[in-house]
């Protein structure tokens, strides 16, 4: 049961991709906003996190391929984590996606005619049946929980994945990722810079 985590407590999972930025091509941003307190950093910023929110698009519709989770839930569950890095004159773009394990009931489960929970987290696995299992309502939401014991407390809840596994698990998945998402940064640095050299925001 690879798929489904017993934990007491959710926890946070990270992940990015690098990119790295041609050092004359900062330099050209850096001196075209040179008059502009920031300008460079407010085009690069924004560029970035249009270029983050492109990757995760690519990643909730590969991901809903292969796990049971809607793109919707997907993209609710992902938190971008975008900024640079600096090592001397050189510069990186991290563009980091976050997020908690995903309670099981957000995935393929539900209630058999026998009573008993049946779930599916990868859609191309068949339908597990959790004999211990039950359906509630603790610390104010809805999940599938067991005892741990044979008492009726305690009772820990079941996840699935982080979205962020579900991305980097699959090399394919991150390829088109990280593709998208550098595509996206190159086009949209000239846009930003059109946006700061026109007045448009400030």
């Amino acid at each position: 049961m690879s798929d489904i985590a017993r934990k007491n407590g959710s926890h946070a999972v990270y992940g990015g991709v690098s990119v790295d930025i041609a050092e004359e091509g900062l330099d050209q941003v850096t001196q075209l906003l040179a008059g502009f307190r920031g300008g460079a950093y407010k085009v690069m910023g924004s560029a970035l996190a249009r270029a983050a929110n492109s990757g995760k698009t690519v990643a909730k519709r590969e991901a809903s391929k292969k796990y049971t989770i809607s793109q919707s839930e997907f993209v609710a569950q992902t938190k971008n984590i975008n900024h640079f890095v600096h090592s001397g004159s050189a510069l990186s773009v991290v563009f980091g996606y976050r997020g908690h394990v995903i309670p099981l009931i957000k995935f393929d489960t539900k209630f058999g005619a026998d009573g008993r929970v049946h779930t599916r987290v990868l859609r191309s696995s068949a339908r597990e049946i959790l004999d211990h299992a039950f359906v509630a309502r603790m610390g104010g939401h809805t999940g599938v929980f067991e005892r741990e014991g044979p008492e009726r407390f305690p009772v820990r809840e079941l996840y699935g994945p982080a979205t962020p596994q579900m991305m980097y698990s699959d090399e394919e998945t991150m390829d088109k990722i990280e593709a998208k998402v550098v595509e996206t940064y190159e086009k949209r640095i000239g846009h930003e810079i059109d946006v700061i050299l026109n007045g448009w925001r400030r």
